[in-house]
């Protein structure tokens, strides 16, 4: 049985793993070459729900969920915690709702529904399934990072 530490760092390990796969795969779909025959289905809906996660494509999106077990499994606990961590976020980022209260706010770089789901209305950048830094680092959240203060502004003008 692994200790609680190695089970924390192996599915960090997994998730930034799955992260990197997902953000650079999924935006090479978005390649105007591509983007009909992967992703065009996907865009059907601007407004995320929980089992519109299934439509990733499994063997192209999904490999990046296996990949992370392949290298760093060596006990079923692992997995078990890695499929539970997966499952929590993927249905956190589909459910609509930013919940202030939901344990992956607390993670550095969390994207988060609400940067899912400016995804699913806008189709541009925010590529990433886990965390921001891959879309920061190359800019495809500009539209999102203008977007957010956009909305800053109407809040403040609200109060």
């Amino acid at each position: 049985m692994p200790r609680w530490y190695m089970l924390l760092a192996r599915c960090f390990g997994c998730v930034v793993i799955e992260d990197t796969w997902h953000c650079f795969l999924h935006r090479l779909l978005h390649h105007k070459e591509y983007i009909n025959i992967f992703i065009k289905f996907i865009h059907e809906f601007q407004a995320p729900f929980r089992m519109e996660a299934e439509y990733a494509h499994p063997l192209i999106l999904g490999t990046g969920f296996f990949i992370g077990i392949m290298l760093l499994c060596d006990h079923v606990i692992l997995l078990w915690a890695w499929v539970t961590i997966r499952l929590i976020e993927t249905i956190d980022v589909h459910s609509g709702y930013d919940i202030p209260l939901s344990p992956l706010n607390m993670i550095p770089f969390n994207a988060g529904s609400w940067h899912h789901d400016f995804y699913h209305m806008n189709f541009i950048g925010n590529y990433s399934s886990t965390f921001t830094w891959w879309d920061r680092i190359f800019g495809t959240d500009s539209q999102f990072t203008v977007f957010n203060e956009k909305m800053k502004k109407i809040e403040k003008k609200m109060q």
